[in-house]
């Protein structure tokens, strides 16, 4: 992490890997009514009765295979307001190992090929910050929880006029990430065609919508 990123109480960066499955339960919980994550998560059996979705444990054993590596690669963890929110961003330069494409649901190749390619196209090998999770705990509502993980690292960007990459996969969240200066670069249904945009199997449903979006493109 940059040594001059400016990390506070009630922020707290994640330094231990004992503190990452903790970190996966607020994942799981911020992104359990999230419908593009239902169908990365369930693939073509996505529905609402489907038993991976009625316990905790396997969503969140399933963020904790997410996250484990990117953090041991160099990504920052940070939580806020003793873990009302958290989040995982990218210095620049760091980037998220790749997948063997064989472990990888179509879902999930889709939505990574299409981000890539977007963001290569809009930032090409320019040096960016990425968030690349964010969520806040449901049963929780700490006034500045989400503004207390952004701060930091818009104002390292801003200093050092980078931009700062992000994927945004609702219209609530992409109204707060434009709220914080994010503009919309590109957009994506993910599933067309076997998946409602309600993140359930649907032959022939129009897919989830998602959209790539950059703060500080054209400076701060």
């Amino acid at each position: 992490m940059p040594s001059d990123l400016a990390i506070a109480s009630p922020l707290r960066k994640i330094t231990d890997s004992s503190d990452i499955p903790k970190l996966a339960v607020i994942v799981a919980k911020g992104f359990s009514q999230d419908a593009l994550n239902r169908y990365l998560f369930l693939g073509r059996e996505s529905n609402p009765d489907h038993p991976k979705l009625q316990e905790l444990e396997p969503r969140v054993k399933y963020w904790e295979a997410i996250l484990q590596p990117r953090f041991e690669n160099g990504a920052v963890l940070v939580e806020s307001h003793d873990w009302a929110a958290v989040a995982l961003w990218f210095p620049p330069g760091v980037e998220k190992k790749p997948n063997p494409a064989s472990t990888l649901s179509e879902g999930v190749t889709e939505y990574l090929t299409f981000y890539k390619a977007l963001r290569e196209e809009k930032l090409g090998d320019r040096p960016h910050w990425h968030l690349n999770i964010i969520a806040r705990d449901p049963a929780r509502n700490d006034k500045g929880a989400i503004t207390t993980i952004f701060a930091p690292f818009l104002a390292k960007a801003k200093a050092e006029n980078l931009p700062v990459w992000l994927e945004s996969t609702n219209a609530h969240a992409k109204d707060v990430y434009e709220h914080f200066g994010f503009k919309v670069v590109g957009e994506k249904r993910i599933g067309e065609g076997i998946m409602g945009s309600d993140g359930w199997a649907k032959e022939g449903g129009e897919g989830v919508l998602s959209w790539g979006m950059i703060a500080g493109l054209d400076g701060w």
